[in-house]
């Protein structure tokens, strides 16, 4: 059995494939593993400044034929900044579904097209949203999470539809946001994930802020937000196990062993004085990446 695994990140948005986890992914890359990224829907409405701040006041100006342009070209540019920004990350098969973003529930139609995904892929590993995201029904991250766990459920049975054979995970990951470990609002409340595993990005913080910065789309060229949301994301993610930067995981499957794993990482937190630890998770890399504007 081959020791590189085949990895399927499965995102609501196109932003979503790189910020969640792209410095996890370039990790994986690295040491000889495939990513495939898959983005549910186009990230329109709610994620890009052209058609939200144009339509929202005044749409009755433009004709339906004019709309649909716009939109068009609008998708055509997220879309090439998503692929800008997961090349930074080394990530090359990226998939777009063009599901539109305005409500987004789960369909027989979307399951059964994800579930042909991950038939094809036969991915080991599959990574997506917390399905438990605020109020699970109306985001569109706790959609998708859903929308993976139902595919997966039908990727492992056959298909009479599907020449690709029947697909069994063997382990799904959560790739996590500052919101699903915290309760944020009231009806977070009793939802949230407990971050059990983190991988260190501090090596890659310069990717993950310039990626973001690729993102004009989503006015994430203002001045100061791709280092700020670094930092607020996975600066917060990496204090808490006294990394600087780091991604925040929960799995879905016990993992399991014939010994229990302390990692080297787990052995220096119990054996380093406190100015070390504070050391270790002080450092401010992401907010002197140089940024082209």
């Amino acid at each position: 059995m081959s020791d590189a695994l085949k990895i399927l990140v499965v995102a609501g948005h196109p932003a979503d494939m790189f910020d969640h986890c792209g410095g996890t992914l370039l990790h994986h890359i690295e040491q000889g593993d495939s990513v495939v990224c898959v983005s549910i829907t186009q990230g329109l409405r709610i994620h890009d400044e052209v058609v939200y701040d144009l339509f929202r006041h005044d749409i009755d100006k433009y004709s339906k034929e004019e709309i649909d342009e716009i939109l068009k070209q609008r998708q055509k540019v997220k879309y090439g900044e998503a692929l800008s920004a997961c090349a930074l990350f080394g990530i090359t098969d990226v998939r777009f579904l063009d599901y539109d973003d305005e409500i987004l529930t789960l369909t027989p139609e979307m399951i059964s097209r994800l579930a042909k995904i991950i038939r094809e892929v036969q991915p080991d590993l599959v990574i997506t949203h917390w399905p438990y995201q605020y109020d699970m029904f109306s985001n569109h991250h706790a959609v998708t999470g859903q929308l993976t766990l139902s595919a997966i459920t039908a990727a492992n049975g056959v298909s009479f539809r599907d020449r690709n054979p029947a697909c069994r995970i063997a382990q799904v990951a959560f790739m996590l946001c500052p919101h699903d470990v915290a309760a944020s609002v009231l009806n977070t409340s009793g939802k949230t994930a407990y971050a059990s595993y983190y991988v260190d990005v501090t090596d890659v913080v310069d990717k993950k802020v310039k990626a973001l910065h690729m993102m004009k789309s989503q006015k994430y060229d203002i001045e100061g937000y791709a280092k700020k949301t670094t930092e607020q994301w996975n600066g917060s993610f990496g204090v808490r196990v006294r990394f600087s930067y780091a991604e925040g995981f929960a799995f879905e499957y016990p993992e399991v062993g014939k010994t229990l794993p302390v990692s080297d990482h787990r052995k220096w937190l119990a054996r380093a004085d406190e100015r070390e630890l504070l050391e270790r998770c002080s450092g401010l890399q992401g907010t002197c990446v140089e940024l082209d504007e």
